[in-house]
């Protein structure tokens, strides 16, 4: 046996004699005991590879009970574990064959980014590293012109998954067609809150045999929207701006975030024309919020590049558009816009305040402006 240091990758050559070993099955009161009255090494035993006990064993010693001593990993434990041991909190780990000594080393480099914050995070995390580059990414799609080009290179800069919340409009159909032939992998879903048009969904289908994408539907909690119901009454979100935004927190706002859970990048079809909270939305920027990379990838898109676009490569639209609805959203809240009406004058209409949104593209930090 020898006794490695995680943090240099170098063999201890007078390793310090243990004071306690915990089992994997130690409870509150022995951490709060060994953190209380030792500051010797204490070793924690992992019986069996597949055993992860160990691991919170340490991370509690370390954010629970305040133990500043040395964490010592035994028992039966592979190169592969290195990193995950640091993190958690060990200082060394029993090693069978010191000529492994190296191979442990290489091992805390084999994973580029770490997802969570650790006791120690050796490497930068991926949240912060995709915040760098977002800036860049930003200033590089202003320079490609083509949405599909667009697509293909939000997917080379952006690592993880990507999702892309659809509403079937004529934005959202554009960029799934560029996805569609981009063969990027995009996770596609739709909200589907319970009060879409028959048309929305039948967008869906059409699109899906179109495209050969599948479009998931996302629904809310049934429970949140029975407690909204029973609450302010089937209709109640015209009664008060109040009901109507916490309407679309439930049917719309959770669920989305909900599905925005681990993603790195969010595909949206917001555009600079849609109205004046929208005007600065830029082609990519960092959603701190969320911990993720918004990419806009129609932002700077006309109404004109928007309707060239769909009619060159005939791209499937929802009939709703041809009646006059220009902005579509929930059934109730939504109605035909008169020629010579601002586009989102459809959205609750009953409504006089100027910013009417939802909830889903609103950033906190930049003065109830969309992000």
């Amino acid at each position: 046996m020898a006794l490695l240091d995680l943090a240099t990758g170098a063999l201890v050559i007078e390793p310090a004699e243990v004071a306690t070993v915990l089992e994997p099955d130690a409870d509150g009161e022995a951490l709060a005991g060994v953190a209380g009255g030792n500051t010797g090494p204490v070793a924690i035993r992992f019986p069996v590879v597949t055993d992860g006990r160990g691991f919170s064993l340490a991370v509690l010693l370390r954010e629970r009970h305040g133990f500043a001593g040395e964490i010592r990993a035994v028992g039966h434990l592979i190169p592969d574990l290195a990193q995950f041991l640091l993190r958690s909190g060990f200082d060394t780990a029993e090693i069978a064959d010191p000529e492994q000594a190296s191979t442990w080393t290489t091992s805390l480099s084999h994973i580029k980014h770490n997802y969570q914050r650790g006791y120690r995070n050796l490497l930068p995390l991926r949240r912060d590293a995709s915040r760098k580059e977002t800036e860049s990414l930003d200033r590089r799609l202003v320079r490609v012109k083509s949405l599909t080009d667009r697509i293909r290179e939000m997917r080379r800069r952006i690592e993880g998954r990507i999702v892309f919340s659809t509403s079937l409009q004529l934005e959202d159909q554009a960029i799934l067609h560029a996805i569609a032939e981009s063969g990027a992998e995009i996770d596609i879903f739709t909200l589907d809150t319970g009060r879409l048009f028959p048309e929305v969904l039948e967008t869906v289908e059409l699109s899906e045999l179109r495209y050969g994408l599948r479009i998931r539907l996302v629904t809310p909690e049934a429970q949140e929207v029975e407690e909204l119901v029973s609450r302010d009454g089937v209709f109640g979100f015209r009664h008060a701006i109040e009901n109507r935004k916490a309407c679309c927190e439930i049917r719309k706002v959770r669920p989305l975030n909900r599905e925005l859970q681990g993603a790195q990048g969010w595909i949206s079809g917001l555009r600079r024309e849609h109205s004046d909270a929208r005007a600065e939305v830029p082609l990519a920027a960092w959603d701190e919020a969320r911990g993720l990379v918004k990419v806009n990838p129609v932002a700077d898109w006309s109404t004109g590049d928007l309707t060239a676009y769909i009619a060159a490569n005939n791209v499937p639209v929802n009939p709703l558009h041809a009646r006059g609805f220009v902005s579509i959203g929930c059934a109730p809240c939504t109605r035909a816009v008169q020629p010579g009406e601002h586009p989102r004058s459809g959205r609750w209409w009953w409504e006089n305040e100027e910013k009417k949104e939802c909830g889903l593209h609103m950033n906190p930090n930049r003065g109830g402006k969309a992000a």
